[in-house]
């Protein structure tokens, strides 16, 4: 269909008021056209995360020379011509208005041909206003190169994100249209260097191992269901219980081609996996859905990233099961615990490494990562005959110093005085504690992140480097292609904290050294984690970047809620909280501690200052 103007109600029926709101989105409309096109092998580049130069050539059919100048026209498109060809859409893009609007914010050159024409032809415009058109000399195909981009708008520009964020944003995008659409060949390319490349071979594992290595990529688990009587079908991999994440951005829906976001389909993949995912972990997927057109309404979102199903349940029921199925066929003959029975009799399977780290119970030992001081004759760890202790060789030797003394070879002891008193432990989170007449009830991990913290933070480079751990046999990682851009800027900053990291090709890293406090935990989910939480954060102008760093380990290596505590390890917990500066909160600004007075407490029993009944 050639390019021609919507009629003046229909456009305002599907009207969204496109706004181009970073270099991503711009990334987004054009492969979106291109796909839309036919290409089969689209090249992606980027100078300063695509705040100077986005560059998106494909081999697609072109545009007619004809056509160009109404390409650039609000409501301008070939992809339908009035409001019904909604319900019969087999295109990414429909309003015709991202043309229009990123021309609006940048210079934009684009160049096509079409196979029919012998030459191709160049529009130039700048702010939306059509500088130059002329023939040139190009292959089938189309490129279309946008500079200087919100040039014209300073507003939009001054809260573009920093340059790796950008390109980290624009990354995981092509990420995932890559496993949307296998039978197409993207690559990545930022400052002169690939960051991301794939076959384009249709071979969906493929594009998996490209992206997250090949070892998940051999174990992720094929789905594929159909509904014959709604004219449903799924299809995609998943990951086994044992591999999974901390966040649902590994999760790709993909619905008739479409990258979509949709909450309804998320929750029906994890209720698949029933009991096997650990707490707060989520699985990495794929997940293709094919539904008829008419069933699905794509023009409700501006981005085009959510979709109304007419038969939502439909959808729901039919992801739920094929994952079920899917995961049970996979693992019958293997770990599946025989009649939903596994080798400890709790009815779940055996866990995985990441899955074993969080359910288990914290280890005597593993609380503190350096010597406590000896506080006999403190206020602090004052003689309390009544307190039960465990046995001092309950603890393990120092995990950050190396050194060969046991952590306090004396039970810590608290005070029942003036000072900290332990009382216990509520709901296996937090300790319960008293300190003259306030009650206390502390955060375990949010007190244990603020020792941590700030035992990092006083470490010299020297004692960091002491406190290495070398492992024997280096683990590889195979990281995103989005994480490769900001971890180079990572790496001296990590190896301060007692990691070191090498790369092993493109996107993969060995790591040999760990901080000494890791060495018992250590694991490729453990690093994922870790690294997946500093990729993300994002410095504030005025802050020393190692804090970003020093903060995400403090929080990894801390004990966690819901992890039982001996009462040595609370006493010790305390006596170290105690004595550090602003304990009140955790490196992240929460809350560590909450207090109640006497006065209060008497009050709310309506009892009287005295302690008597209040009449």
């Amino acid at each position: 269909m050639a390019i021609q103007i919507l009629a003046k109600k229909t456009a305002e029926q599907i009207a969204a008021g496109e706004v181009i709101e970073n270099p991503a989105s711009v990334v987004k409309e054009l492969l979106e056209n291109a796909l839309d096109a036919g290409a089969g092998k689209i090249e992606v580049e980027l100078e300063k995360g695509g705040k100077s130069l986005i560059r998106v050539s494909d081999n697609g059919s072109g545009i007619d020379k004809e056509d160009l100048p109404l390409a650039f026209q609000r409501f301008a498109t070939s992809k339908i011509a009035n409001f019904d060809d909604l319900y019969n859409l087999s295109s990414l893009g429909f309003r015709g208005e991202a043309l229009p609007s990123i021309a609006a914010v940048s210079r934009i050159q684009l160049t096509t041909r079409t196979d029919q024409s012998f030459s191709g032809t160049i529009i130039s415009l700048n702010g939306g206003e059509i500088i130059d058109q002329e023939e040139t000399g190009a292959p089938v195909g189309t490129r279309v190169e946008v500079k200087d981009l919100f040039y014209n708008t300073p507003g939009r520009l001054k809260f573009l994100r920093a340059d790796h964020v950008e390109t980290t944003r624009i990354s995981t995008l092509i990420s995932e249209m890559a496993l949307a659409r296998p039978k197409v060949a993207f690559t990545l390319k930022s400052g002169g260097r690939t960051l991301f490349s794939s076959s384009g071979d249709g071979m969906l594992p493929h594009v998996l191992g490209s992206l997250y290595g090949n070892d998940i990529a051999e174990a992720m688990v094929e789905v594929k269901r159909k509904d014959i009587s709604n004219g449903c079908m799924i299809n995609g991999f998943i990951s086994p219980p044992h591999i999974t994440r901390s966040t649902r951005k590994w999760i790709t829906l993909v619905v008739n081609g479409r990258l979509i976001k949709d909450a309804l389909v998320i929750n029906a993949l994890e209720r698949g996996y029933e009991d096997l995912l650990a707490g707060r972990r989520h699985p990495l997927a794929i997940i293709i859905l094919s539904v008829p057109p008419e069933v699905i309404d794509v023009n409700v979102h501006p981005a085009k990233i959510e979709v109304r199903f007419q038969k939502p349940d439909v959808i729901k029921g039919l992801t739920f099961k094929a994952v079920k199925i899917a995961l049970q066929g996979a693992y019958k003959h293997s770990f599946w615990p025989e009649q939903g029975k596994s080798s400890s009799g709790d009815g779940r399977a055996p866990l995985g490494d990441d899955q074993a780290r969080n359910r288990k119970q914290w280890q005597p030992g593993q609380l503190f990562s350096q010597p406590s001081i000896n506080h006999a004759g403190t206020n602090m760890a004052s003689h309390q005959k009544e307190s039960s202790t465990l046995p001092a060789d309950e603890f393990t030797h120092s995990e950050l110093t190396g050194s060969a003394d046991r952590i306090n070879e004396e039970p810590v002891k608290a005070s029942y005085n003036d000072e900290l008193r332990l009382i216990g432990q509520f709901m296996q989170s937090y300790l319960v504690a008293q300190k003259g007449d306030q009650l206390l009830i502390i955060d375990q991990h949010a007190a244990h992140e603020r020792i941590n913290y700030h035992q990092l933070k006083n470490q010299s480079a020297v004692s960091a480097k002491a406190s290495q751990a070398q492992l024997t046999i280096p683990l590889k990682l195979d990281l995103p292609p989005a994480w490769c851009e900001r971890l180079p800027i990572l790496m001296p900053l990590l190896e301060q904290s007692g990691f070191i990291l090498e790369p092993d090709g493109t996107n993969s890293y060995l790591v040999k050294a760990v901080p000494i406090t890791f060495r018992k935990s250590v694991s490729k989910a453990a690093i994922y984690d870790l690294l997946e939480d500093l990729i993300k954060t994002e410095n504030e102008p005025d802050q020393d970047p190692r804090d970003a760093i020093l903060t995400t380990l403090a929080c990894h290596r801390s004990i966690k809620a819901r992890q039982s505590l001996s009462r040595n390890e609370m006493e010790q917990l305390l006596v170290e909280w105690a004595k550090i500066p602003s304990s009140g909160y955790c490196p992240h600004g929460r809350p560590a501690v909450i207090s109640l007075d006497r006065r209060t407490l008497d009050k709310s029993f309506h009892r009287s200052s005295e302690g008597g009944e209040e009449v």
